[in-house]
C-alpha cells in the first residue's frame, strides 16, 4: 500500500515528466553529465513500466526542490565502473548531482573523485534493475540476477579486473550505470537502484 506521500509524490513526479524536455539517449549536458530525473517507486518482486525521461529511485522524492530528487537517508548516488571478483565487489565513484529547482529538466549526475570498492551485504541484497528490452524495472536479488546485470552493463568488453571474458550481449543495459544505493556499516551495499537517465 503506498502512503499518501509517495501517492503525492508519485503524481507530482508524473506530472512533471510530461513537461520535461529530455536529451536523446547517448546525448549529455555541455559538462557531459548524463541527464536523470526523479519519478515513482517500485517494490520488491515488482516491474514497473516507465518513461526513459523519469527514475525509479524507491528512495528519492521531489518535495520542495521542483524536479530535483532527494535522497532518502542512508542513501547516495554512485557511477559504477565495474564490478570484480567472486565476491561481486562494485568499484564505483560517487556521483555529483547538478539540478536547478526552478527548472523541469531534472537532476543531471556525473562521476566524481576516486573509485571506492563496496561489497554486497548479501545474495538477497534487493537490486532493481531498468531492463531496456522490456522498457520495465525489474527487482532482482544481487545473487538472482541483479549483480550479473551491474556487471554486464559496466563493464561490457569483460577489461576489469577479473576480465578476459568474451564481450557480453549488452543489449538489455540502460548504459548510464548510476544507481541510488544504500550503504550500510563497512561499505556494503544493502539496496541497489538504477536510474533512468539519457
Amino acid at each position: 500500500m503506498l502512503s499518501i506521500r509517495h501517492a503525492l509524490t508519485t503524481a507530482v513526479l508524473a506530472a512533471a515528466a510530461l513537461t520535461l524536455t529530455a536529451c536523446q539517449p547517448g546525448e549529455t549536458d555541455d559538462k557531459g553529465a548524463a541527464a536523470v530525473t526523479a519519478g515513482s517507486s517500485t517494490s520488491a518482486g515488482s516491474t514497473t513500466s516507465a518513461s526513459p525521461s523519469t527514475s525509479a529511485s524507491p528512495s528519492t522524492s521531489a518535495d520542495d526542490n521542483g524536479s530535483c530528487p532527494t535522497l532518502a537517508e542512508g542513501h547516495k548516488v554512485i557511477w559504477v565502473d565495474n564490478v570484480e571478483g567472486a565476491g561481486n565487489n562494485v568499484v564505483a565513484k560517487d556521483a555529483k548531482m547538478s539540478c536547478d529547482p526552478k527548472s523541469d529538466a531534472g537532476a543531471s549526475y556525473r562521476p566524481a573523485g576516486d573509485l571506492t570498492t563496496y561489497s554486497i551485504a548479501s545474495g538477497d541484497t534487493k537490486v532493481t534493475i531498468i531492463s531496456k528490452n522490456e522498457t520495465t524495472q525489474k527487482t532482482l536479488t544481487a545473487q538472482g540476477g541483479g549483480i550479473a546485470h551491474v556487471k554486464t552493463c559496466a563493464d561490457p568488453d569483460g577489461t576489469s579486473y577479473d576480465g578476459g571474458q568474451a564481450s557480453a550481449d549488452t543489449s538489455d543495459c540502460w548504459g548510464m550505470n548510476f544507481y541510488d544505493v544504500a550503504v550500510g556499516p563497512d561499505n556494503k551495499i544493502t539496496e541497489m537502484s538504477e536510474i533512468y537517465s539519457s
